[in-house]
């Protein structure tokens, strides 16, 4: 994807585009449209950070579409889904809903509770705003039941101050790779970052790792085509084992919230994060102070990957102001909203149309475009939710145990898991 630059301005001051609600109770109510301010239409999500971001796309889509946004946040990603699932069906649903593609997609659709959008999918298309062959991840059943609400390519972020101080360069190779994480270590800077705390964060070293040995398998893996317990699974946890041996992560308990303050201070030199976490990087410390790379591959040879993760926006079948849901979601992905979107949030559109002048989103797209990597579906939304929300804690509690003695355990622990929930998953589909 080029760079290409679209001047828009934004619209000052939040007004009425949006509206936090306070607390899980509040978070879990509906619209109030329906006996309040119709020009409205309401947003459950999770993300805090989303905040002036959803007052900004709001303004625009009160001009494009008519309605604007009251949105609300729940921190917890648990009991933000605990939320969703329960009010989705009821008369207490927001009109819209922020989820994720994939597999989490899937299964909220086929419980019920989503509206077809397949048309403004396809008007979408028409118009050049998305990328047909993603159509598949935010489908079910032949029918589209949601939007891209950001694309985010899943990088390194490096400390270039800290970078600068020992004397490294990032990496082109993983010996490379290797080579600066013991010169940091060396220099009593904390190489990477890694946490169970958060629960979902336990699986992106064990993703990250497995995409760059064998993408194919990373795949397989995914789709429930091959086992945890295979040869390169294993080899994945040798190396994620011999890099904890090493001491290049910070301790598994380790607050994620405690992430952006550790990075801009330099007491960890890097952090694997989707790019949508560079808004709140840039919030933080100055953009000249850090920057980003694709992770190489393990062996030379190995075909270039990266994951890609997109965020959903969904619209309630029982939202209970239709015509300004499926307003804002026919104008969704225009790039009148778009570009104003993805310059707060500091992330990518999935909009080929909207570009970025943000250089470290630049420079991730230009890696991007050099490498052509193989794009793979993170693996939070890449296989069924009740296998990915019980492995992650398979692997966190790996992470606490991080011996070579832990790995074989652990990886027949996932395969059993793996068997049951495909098993099920497959089940509930016939």
């Amino acid at each position: 994807m080029g760079q290409r630059h679209t001047a828009l301005k934004r619209v000052g001051g939040f007004g009425a585009a949006l509206v936090l609600a306070v607390g899980l109770a509040a978070c879990a109510q509906g619209s109030s449209s329906g006996g309040g301010d119709s020009s409205v239409v309401t947003l459950n999500g999770d993300r805090a950070d989303f905040t002036e971001a959803y007052a900004i796309a709001g303004e625009a889509l009160q001009e494009s579409a008519g309605f604007g946004l009251e949105a609300r946040n729940v921190p917890s990603t648990e009991n933000y889904q605990q939320i969703v699932r329960s009010s989705l069906k009821t008369d207490s649903t927001t009109d819209l809903v922020k989820w994720w593609n994939g597999y989490r997609l899937q299964e909220l659709a086929r419980s019920g509770g989503l509206a077809d959008l397949s048309d403004s999918w396809d008007a979408a298309v028409e118009k050049g705003w998305v990328n047909e062959d993603t159509r598949d991840s935010f489908s079910y059943d032949g029918k589209v039941y949601g939007l891209p609400i950001y694309k985010s390519y899943w990088t390194i972020f490096y400390n270039k101050k800290v970078f600068e101080e020992v004397g490294i360069e990032v990496p082109t190779t993983w010996a490379e790779f290797e080579s600066n994480n013991d010169a940091l270590k060396a220099a009593d800077v904390t190489p990477l970052f890694a946490t169970q705390q958060a629960g979902w964060t336990s699986f992106i070293w064990y993703a990250e790792i497995l995409s760059k040995l064998d993408p194919d398998f990373y795949q397989k893996l995914m789709d429930g085509e091959a086992k945890y317990t295979d040869p390169t699974s294993r080899k994945a946890m040798e190396i994620w084992s011999d890099m904890y041996a090493k001491g290049w992560f910070t301790s598994p308990d380790t607050a994620w919230d405690n992430e952006p303050s550790l990075f801009a201070a330099g007491t960890v030199a890097q952090v694997p994060m989707g790019s949508w976490r560079n808004g709140l990087f840039a919030d933080t410390m100055d953009q000249a102070d850090y920057g980003a790379y694709l992770l190489p591959v393990v062996e030379e040879g190995v075909q270039p990957s990266v994951i890609v993760e997109s965020g959903v926006i969904t619209m309630a079948e029982n939202a209970p102001n239709p015509e300004g849901a499926k307003a804002v979601m026919d104008s969704w992905l225009s790039p009148e909203v778009q570009q104003p979107w993805a310059d707060e949030i500091k992330d990518t559109s999935a909009n080929p149309m909207v570009g970025t002048d943000d250089p470290v989103l630049g420079s991730i797209l230009e890696q991007v475009e050099a490498s052509e990597p193989v794009e793979l579906v993170r693996y939070w939304e890449a296989g069924p939710p009740a296998l990915i929300e019980s492995g992650v804690q398979f692997f966190g509690a790996f992470m606490a145990n991080p011996t070579p003695e832990n790995i074989d355990p652990t990886l027949q622990k996932l395969q059993n898991l793996a068997d049951t929930e495909w098993a099920n998953w497959k089940a509930d589909e016939k």
